[in-house]
């Protein structure tokens, strides 16, 4: 058993009568104990909630439907996310600090900010909101044209369109944005921002900063050391065509004669057997989990590796006849190839990033329960586990991790992510040079080691 509900409250003298007490000891004690009509399991083991009326057609519920809404959010959390104890502040005082801010969530968008703010108390990489007109709205219909990403603290232009003019380079440190000072930013939206980490809330940060109301933004930022001022153009975004792929990318590939690629992005398990015999007389193999991948291979990906069955990971699964109790699966076993040849015994480097999440997570985890096989890069989003779809009151929707992944041991992955065995950041030199530091890095751990005999 992985976890038990916490049912002290219904024994508190301070809020029910004795006779209350004794009916809800009752209640446990002879709970129902068919398949419950509210809560499904899915076929992953998490939670589906089929039947919660969604009362999609108020953009602002009434007071009672908001209240609702953080009751039923707080409700599945407390009984159906296997990851709720892992929330700073404790999640049992979420509906009392909240309750005040639903009330008073009297608009369209302040009731949108209010559910924000609830899913962000989650720290959960898989709380976010769906797109939402209104929120949409807000951030702007336009977007400056370039890819930013934290570095530590630091705000780093990491890619500008090469079909879009801009006064940015790869390589800016943005400071400002419309004259509020990006430290600023952050601190504001840090609490409406969901994510298992600071890493990956950061990213969402970042992913948002150049959208703008206007068909401009003005930016602060420092180039090769200098502090400068621009006004950078913005798109419609509906205008922007998707960025072409360089005609050099593909599922795989080899970047040195003895050194291959693999692309998760574009991963596709009908592919596999392709790859991997156009890869097997490579010495090393980088395998690049800096995205979400294109298909769910971590068992078929890993088994080319293996020689001999390995545990990877262990779950915890609610158990549909006693909400809040979470039991501990077996753990899943990878299996190398029935009837193949011999696995491939050169050496793997997987890139992760904050990019990193859920799938492309429990991919790294299972590649690294592999024999010659490196992490390198950066804290991962921490969202591991499928995710369970939440519907509240005006029609938003939301969600959580719903199924509790840990290795063998019984460590987390959950808010802590994949810790890379190699810690490396890209640099703004970096970008300014369009280099790939971390793939350079990886090709430079290959080159210096031998295939296992």
């Amino acid at each position: 058993m992985h976890s038990v509900p916490d049912l002290r409250w219904i024994r508190g003298s301070r809020l029910f009568t004795p006779a209350l007490r004794r009916q809800l000891a009752f209640i446990q004690a002879n709970r129902y104990q068919d398949e419950p009509y509210y809560v499904g399991k899915a076929p992953a083991g998490n939670a589906v909630f089929p039947h919660e009326e969604a009362y999609a057609d108020q953009r602002c519920p009434d007071t009672a439907l908001r209240i609702l809404a953080l009751c039923r959010f707080w409700n599945m959390v407390e009984y159906f996310s296997p990851y709720k104890d892992l929330t700073k502040p404790d999640w049992t005082r979420v509906l009392s600090d909240l309750l005040p801010l639903f009330v008073a969530a009297d608009t369209p968008l302040r009731y949108r900010h209010a559910v924000l703010v609830l899913a962000g108390r989650l720290q959960d990489g898989h709380a976010t909101l769906a797109p939402d007109p209104l929120l949409e709205q807000e951030m702007g219909t336009y977007l400056v044209p370039a890819a930013v990403q934290f570095i530590g603290q630091q705000v780093v232009v990491q890619r500008v369109r090469p079909d879009a003019p801009s006064p940015l380079k790869p390589g800016d440190i943005i400071t400002h944005v419309k004259g509020q000072p990006v430290a600023e930013l952050v601190r504001q939206r840090l609490p409406e921002t969901p994510g298992s980490n600071r890493a990956a809330r950061l990213r969402q940060i970042a992913r948002e900063m150049l959208f703008s109301p206007a068909p401009e933004l003005a930016l602060a930022i420092i180039r090769d050391g200098q502090p400068l001022r621009v006004v950078a153009p913005s798109r419609l975004i509906a205008t922007l065509p998707p960025v072409p792929r360089a005609i050099a990318d593909s599922m795989y590939r080899l970047l040195t004669p003895t050194i291959g690629y693999i692309d998760m992005a574009q991963i596709r398990k009908q592919k596999l057997p392709r790859m991997m015999q156009a890869l097997r007389q490579t010495q090393g193999i980088v395998v690049d989990l800096r995205n979400y991948p294109g298909d769910f291979v971590p068992h078929e990906l890993a088994s080319y590796f293996l020689a001999q069955p390995t545990l990877f990971a262990q779950y915890s699964q609610f158990d549909s006849r006693f909400p809040g109790r979470f039991l501990t699966s077996e753990p899943d076993t990878l299996l190398p190839r029935p009837g193949a040849e011999r696995p491939y015994t050169g050496q793997l480097v997987v890139l992760v990033n904050a990019t990193t999440l859920s799938l492309g997570e429990f991919t790294a985890m299972a590649l690294r329960a592999t024999p010659h096989c490196t992490i390198l890069g950066s804290q991962t989003a921490g969202a591991d586990g499928n995710r369970t779809r939440i519907v509240l009151p005006g029609g938003l929707v939301t969600g959580m991790s719903g199924l509790g992944v840990f290795y063998p041991n019984g460590r987390p992955t959950q808010g802590v992510g994949i810790v890379p065995d190699v810690v490396l950041s890209p640099t703004p030199a970096g970008f300014r040079d369009g280099r790939d530091e971390l793939r350079e890095r990886a090709v430079e751990l290959l080159a210096n080691r031998r295939p296992t005999p």
